[in-house]
């Protein structure tokens, strides 16, 4: 790792390896099943989504670099079906089923909450949700991403496992912590700290949030970076920051 300390970083490379390799944020009881179709490589039934490694207690579970693939492929699946007339059933409750689990993880932290924001977003489910879900996904829209009563925070946790080389999460500790009292973001938020979901925040989102956490990846890159993680097939490899990764480690 390079031992130069760049000043326009927002704090030493070290300490950003330091931060993303303790990353340990996770959701135990996160469940969903993802029905064969397609191509799909990931299918079955899912119990657990954790930072790194596996619990042995939890064998069904996966680690987040499985899951962003989990993610990927089904959009991936949905959208090729819908854009060839073969779309069914099947593909619409994969997209709900990963829909749900995306949620449950944001809204892990909150306890009770994440069923039921959860059970929020399964009740409101319509065709236009998945209409409106595959052009967010085709447009790299994180507004388009709002359905079901979900806001702009959990919005942009479709944005980080869909687009996790260019995208990440937009959390209240990050922005109260870090972003806004540096002056990288200007957004609105309440008097808890909790990010407002206005048109501001949405377009703020792309052009401060997720200008900063590219920035900072790019400049670790440069600099050749590395942090120790686990990927999807549970294996230890070196490798350099996305834009996610600076948003796990400021988180």
């Amino acid at each position: 790792m390079a031992d130069i300390n760049n000043p326009s970083l927002l704090m030493p490379p070290d300490r950003y390896v330091t931060l993303r390799e303790q990353y340990d944020y996770n959701s135990p009881d996160c469940t969903f099943e993802i029905i064969q179709t397609g191509n799909l490589y990931n299918a079955g039934k899912f119990v657990g989504i954790f930072a790194r490694e596996i619990p042995s207690a939890k064998p069904e579970g996966v680690n987040l670099r499985r899951f962003e693939n989990i993610v990927q492929e089904v959009f991936q699946d949905c959208y090729a079906a819908f854009a060839s007339n073969s779309f069914t059933d099947i593909h619409i409750e994969n997209l709900k089923q990963i829909s749900s689990a995306i949620i449950y993880w944001k809204m892990s932290s909150q306890g009770g909450r994440a069923k039921l924001k959860m059970e929020n977003l399964q009740s409101k489910w319509n065709n236009d949700t998945v209409k409106q879900l595959l052009d967010a996904y085709v447009k790299k829209d994180m507004s388009l991403f709002r359905i079901g009563g979900v806001r702009v925070p959990t919005a942009t946790a479709f944005m980080r496992f869909l687009f996790p080389d260019d995208f990440g999460i937009m959390d209240s500790r990050v922005v109260g912590k870090y972003t806004q009292p540096n002056g990288i973001t200007t957004l609105s938020l309440r008097n808890d700290g909790y990010i407002n979901d206005t048109k501001q925040n949405i377009e703020k989102y792309d052009t401060e949030y997720i200008a900063f956490l590219r920035n900072e990846a790019e400049l670790l890159n440069k600099l050749n970076v590395k942090f120790k993680d686990v990927d999807a097939k549970g294996v230890v490899v070196s490798t350099g920051f996305r834009a996610c990764d600076i948003e796990m480690a400021l988180f």
